[in-house]
């Protein structure tokens, strides 16, 4: 029996994105964000749902991801975001892939594959509005742009850029960076490029409407059900597409003063019933849980004691009767009328529902289930 089980809901997920349908306007196109496997909720299963919900384009990170939706069957179009390294200009060419493009060498590259194969590549300028992150600076991108403009093979569809601080409602940085970016998109209109694909807007943008009007917004993390940040009300129509539950595979009662797990940094205060549970780091589970941590049992919370182990995790069932090996366990998720979300374990651990998604997604075994059919990966 496979005790550690991660289920997907795609039903949730198909929610998820009408919702923002809704939010954005029916004219407004959606680039659904699908890097990192999805963020953790399997990259071919979810590009399934999300396109025949409708989604225009999606966004992954590297080549690889946009190769495998590719073999998968997507024919949407695909934003690499990152952009991409030289050797792999044929590739992105010969798949009808989409580049970010902010260095003209690769440009170039992209030029030469899609003449060779007697095409046109489609790239997106990406621009830095003030991430510091990727992107060619702002007050820069015009001058790329006219560089880029006499180059053969490529068609300059779209620009686009990403907001530092829009999990923060209302921060003025991120109107700055709108400021910063209209003017980059109105001298791209008057060179005539780069105007069929513009967008800036994240989730955390969109639910307060920031960058919509450009046309085309790119949804990530709403599209898993968590919101930006926490505490934000605009996202509570959002379903979390996550659970992850496991099991208890040996309960013990231990007298008071027994210091459990490595390093002894828990000791039981008075006599105690002790629920071992089979998640650990190794399963995306963080160290960082280790005393501070939550879990389910019998619909209520027990907390993590000692420190968790690779493969490993305590629990404190004393408050709760008749707990035994087989009881299920839930880790994010409801049981009964409780219920502990990605968001509030992030917390625990300093971080943030992205990192716990992508940690815990990709080293389980996955269920999904949606209102027709489950099957299994």
């Amino acid at each position: 029996m496979i005790a550690n089980k991660v289920v997907i809901d795609l039903g949730a997920l198909r929610h998820n994105f009408f919702e923002i349908k809704r939010l954005v306007g029916a004219e407004v196109r959606i680039v659904a964000v699908v890097k990192s496997d999805a963020y953790g909720h399997g990259l071919i299963p979810v590009a399934r749902v999300l396109e025949t919900a409708g989604a225009d384009c999606f966004g992954v990170f590297e080549l690889n991801e946009a190769l495998e939706l590719r073999e998968a069957g997507c024919r949407l179009p695909i934003l690499i975001m990152m952009g991409i390294a030289p050797e792999e200009a044929s590739a992105v060419v010969e798949n009808g892939l989409t580049a970010a493009v902010f260095q003209y060498g690769i440009a170039e590259k992209l030029s030469e594959a899609a003449l060779k194969h007697g095409t046109i590549a489609p790239v997106h300028v990406k621009v830095d509005t003030g991430m510091t992150r990727l992107g060619v600076p702002a007050e820069r991108t015009v001058d790329f742009v006219r560089l880029l403009q006499p180059l053969k093979g490529i068609r300059l569809e779209g620009v686009f850029s990403h907001l530092a601080q829009a999990d923060m409602p209302d921060h003025p940085f991120t109107e700055e960076q709108i400021r910063r970016f209209s003017r980059v998109f109105e001298a791209c209109k008057q060179l005539g490029v780069c105007t069929d694909a513009v967008h800036i807007s994240n989730s955390g943008a969109l639910l307060r409407g920031k960058g919509v009007s450009f046309g085309m917004v790119r949804p990530g993390i709403l599209l898993y059900g968590s919101s930006p940040a926490e505490g934000w009300p605009a996202a509570a129509s959002f379903k979390p597409v996550m659970t992850f539950r496991s099991r208890v595979i040996q309960v013990k009662k231990v007298p008071a003063g027994t210091s459990i797990s490595y390093g002894h940094t828990y000791t039981t205060r008075t006599s105690a019933v002790i629920a071992t549970v089979p998640v650990g780091y190794d399963d995306g589970y963080s160290r960082a849980f280790s005393n501070k941590g939550y879990m389910l049992v019998r619909g209520k919370r027990v907390p993590v004691v000692g420190r968790v182990c690779m493969n490993l995790t305590m629990l404190d069932v004393s408050s709760v009767k008749g707990v035994s090996a087989g009881d299920e366990v839930v880790i994010i998720g409801a049981q009964g009328r409780e219920r502990i979300t990605a968001e509030e374990i992030a917390k625990v651990a300093g971080t943030i529902s992205y990192e716990i998604y992508c940690s815990i997604g990709k080293s389980n075994y996955r269920i999904y289930k949606d209102s027709e059919k489950t099957f299994q990966r």
